[in-house]
C-alpha cells in the first residue's frame, strides 16, 4: 500500500483525514467525500467484491474506493442522514449526526452505548444507531481550561467509581497500541526508538488498579456549563487502571501548551508520579494524530509529541530513581 502516492493523487480531490497501519490497512478520506480503503491482497478483493456493483464504487491506487454515502462497514449511513446533519465522518468506522435535540452516533462495530450518570440520556439504539438527548453545554476544548479542571477531576473520580460490565484494557492491549504507534510514527519519518519498551517495561511494574475507564478522554469529550461537567463519547470505555485516563487527559493539556491546566488536573486527581508514566504513554500512543487530521506541519507536530512522551518518561525514570534513593 502505497501511503503517499494515496495521499498525493489528485483524482479525488484533497486528503482530509488518513488512518495508517503500515502494510495493514490504509484509509484516505478526500474532500470530495470519497474514501480509498487498502488492505492486504486477499481482504481488498473481499472488499470489493462486496461493492463492486455499485455506481459509487470503483478500484483505484491498489484499493477500493467508495464515493459518499456509500461506506460498506456502515450500511446504514444513507437512511441515518435523513432529516439530520453530518458533523464528523471516519470511514468505515463512525458517523455523528445531528439532529434537532438529539445527535447520533453510527458505529462500524453496533457496540450498545454506555450510560452513566452525568452522560446525555440515550433516546434510541438500533443496530450500529445510537441516538443521544442534547444537552447544554460548551466543549471544553472552545473555554478557558484550568478553571474546569476540579470539576473534571471529579466527574472523572465518580466514572472510575462507577460499575459496568465492559472489556478490558489491559497490558497486553496496551503494548499493542504502543508498538503500533511506534510502527506508524517510524512509516511517517519520525522514529521513538526504545520508547515503547522502556514504557512497557515501567508499566508492568506499576501497582495494579481496577475501575470503569472513559478510555479516550480528553478535552473534546467534555461539556462545561452552567450545569457543571457532561462526559460524551463513552464508545471506548472499559475496564483498566484509572490513570489510563488521567495519563491521557494530560497528554492532550500537554500537547496543547495548557501547562497550568493539566497542572491543576493532576493535584485535582491525586496523581502521583506513576500518572507521568501514563501521560508518556498516551503522547506516544496518541502521537499520530497531527498526521491522521493532516494538520499543517503535522510532522513537526508528530515530532514534538514523541518528544514530550520522551521527557515525561525521563521525569518518571528519575523520580522513581529518587524515591528508590529516598527510601534506602
Amino acid at each position: 500500500m502505497d501511503l503517499w502516492a494515496a495521499l498525493l493523487a489528485p483524482d479525488f480531490g484533497e486528503p482530509r483525514y488518513v488512518r495508517f497501519q503500515p502494510g495493514r490497512r490504509l484509509v484516505v478520506l478526500y474532500d470530495s467525500m470519497a474514501h480509498l480503503t487498502v488492505l492486504k491482497p486477499k481482504r481488498t478483493e473481499r472488499l470489493w467484491e462486496k461493492v463492486a456493483g455499485s455506481p459509487l464504487a470503483e478500484r483505484a491506487l491498489g484499493g477500493v474506493v467508495q464515493r459518499f454515502p456509500l461506506d460498506v462497514r456502515l450500511p446504514g449511513l444513507a437512511t441515518a442522514l435523513e432529516g439530520g446533519e453530518l458533523i464528523r465522518y471516519k470511514p468505515g468506522r463512525r458517523a455523528v449526526i445531528r439532529y434537532p435535540g438529539a445527535y447520533a452516533k453510527l458505529r462500524s462495530d453496533a457496540r450498545a452505548p454506555v450510560v452513566v450518570p452525568g452522560s446525555p440520556p440515550v433516546l434510541l439504539h438500533e443496530g450500529g444507531l445510537t441516538v443521544y438527548e442534547e444537552v447544554p453545554g460548551t466543549p471544553l476544548r472552545e473555554c478557558e481550561r484550568a478553571p474546569w479542571m476540579e470539576a473534571v477531576a471529579d466527574a472523572l473520580a465518580r466514572l472510575h467509581a462507577t460499575t459496568l460490565d465492559l472489556p478490558a484494557h489491559d497490558l497486553a492491549a496496551e503494548a499493542r497500541d504502543l508498538r503500533a504507534a511506534a510502527e506508524t510514527a517510524v512509516a511517517i519519518g519520525v522514529d521513538p526508538g526504545d520508547l515503547p519498551e522502556r514504557m512497557l517495561a515501567r508499566l508492568a511494574d506499576v501497582e495494579p488498579a481496577v475501575a470503569t475507564i472513559h478510555g479516550s478522554f480528553h478535552d473534546d469529550q467534555v461539556l462545561v456549563g452552567e450545569h457543571g461537567v457532561t462526559l460524551l463519547d463513552l464508545d471506548s470505555a472499559a475496564i483498566g487502571h484509572p490513570l489510563f485516563d488521567v495519563g491521557e487527559f494530560a497528554s492532550y493539556l500537554t500537547a496543547a501548551g495548557e501547562d497550568e491546566a493539566r497542572g491543576r488536573f493532576l493535584d485535582a486527581c491525586g496523581a502521583g508520579r506513576d500518572a507521568l508514566l501514563f501521560e508518556a504513554a498516551a503522547l506516544l500512543r496518541w502521537s499520530s494524530l497531527p498526521f491522521r487530521d493532516l494538520e499543517p506541519g503535522w510532522q513537526e507536530r508528530v515530532q514534538q509529541r514523541v518528544e514530550l512522551a520522551g521527557r515525561r518518561l525521563a521525569d518518571y525514570e528519575r523520580r522513581s530513581a529518587s524515591s528508590v534513593m529516598t527510601a534506602s
